[in-house]
């Protein structure tokens, strides 16, 4: 049997943090199709590890060689045991890990999403998670456009190479420039823009923030993206390294302001999870976000990139600017 050949996985300029440690990368992937436990034998089979099973909707590989992986059935609902409450006053005892759990779990699993949340991984290493993308393939994990009920996603939370204001500023400025390029790229599903989870920013918070006169101060920066953005639902989700930053300033007013939990990364979360497919491949969403690096880094090119934003003028009724997308593309490394 011939060895998997898998693909080339791109690799920021940065792979250091200003403390000279690595920096890492978390990723979500959300898909339906297989049974918790079948996913945590495969993570297991590779990367090692022991399963702790919470319940039929939560559980855990704990020692990994990176730390521990998260696996789960992705809705508050059925976490919380909220259903619990609803089903006794029918008279109906529901035991943890009991006959009728089993079955919800089984249910859920036809319309929401299974997600596995790795744990962080030295960027250096990520290539090495397309071993689990090729074996949930394999085992016939489906993907977001395996069902127009699946708006299934992949998160990707790259650790912020530092954590000054002009260095988070620069990342935000150049993904807000690059949106049309990443979302055409990504062939983003209609699924999934139907959905809020990856709302837009609005045009008038992108005209402020790329403008190459807009270098504000920390706090200022928090309180208009707050202004203009007082959810978790967009496709860059900054709130979690702002709360990491400010605490819970950053999410003053925010919806579930519980569920940011504060972390030095970016939380990025437009690419589709096309896990079924078999040319989709984690590097090639990954470039994406490799690509907001390389510009984020060029300061000369932002400036000129923000001025011919401003200038440019979109189409007439709103969405995604497909001749700003190729634009973009001149500017980027092949």
């Amino acid at each position: 049997m011939n060895a998997i050949v898998f693909p080339e996985f791109p690799l920021p300029e940065q792979l250091y943090r200003e403390d000279g440690q690595p920096r890492r990368l978390g990723v979500e992937l959300e898909f339906a199709g297989l049974p918790l436990h079948q996913i945590c034998e495969l993570v297991m089979d590779l990367y090692g590890g022991r399963v702790e099973r919470r319940d039929p909707f939560v559980q855990t590989v704990t020692g990994t060689r990176w730390g521990d992986f998260k696996v789960e059935i992705d809705t508050t609902l059925l976490k919380d045991r909220s259903y619990a409450r609803f089903l006794k006053r029918l008279g109906l005892e529901v035991e943890p890990g009991g006959r009728i759990e089993d079955l919800l779990a089984r249910l859920a699993g036809t319309v929401v999403p299974h997600e596995i949340v790795s744990p962080p991984i030295p960027m250096a290493e990520v290539h090495l998670l397309e071993q689990l993308r090729n074996r949930l393939q394999l085992a016939h994990a489906q993907g977001t456009r395996a069902s127009v009920l699946y708006a299934f996603g992949l998160h990707l939370n790259p650790e912020a190479p530092r954590t000054d204001t002009a260095t988070i500023l620069a990342h935000l400025k150049a993904f807000l420039l690059l949106y049309d390029w990443l979302h055409l790229g990504g062939e983003i599903d209609w699924s999934r823009r139907l959905t809020p989870y990856i709302d837009p920013f609005p045009d008038p918070y992108r005209r402020l923030v790329v403008a190459p006169d807009y270098a504000p101060e920390l706090p200022r920066l928090v309180t208009d993206y707050l202004r203009h953005n007082t959810t978790r639902n967009r496709a860059l989700d900054m709130l979690p390294l702002f709360r990491h930053l400010l605490g819970d300033r950053a999410v003053r007013g925010v919806p579930e302001a519980s569920l940011v939990k504060p972390r030095p990364a970016f939380h990025y979360r437009l690419p589709n999870c096309r896990i079924d497919e078999p040319d989709w491949t984690l590097a090639q969403e990954w470039r994406g976000w490799v690509m907001v690096e390389w510009l984020a880094a060029r300061p000369a090119h932002l400036q000129e990139l923000g001025e011919r934003f401003l200038r440019h003028q979109g189409p007439p009724l709103g969405g995604i600017d497909r001749l700003w997308a190729e634009r973009c593309t001149d500017w980027l490394p092949a």
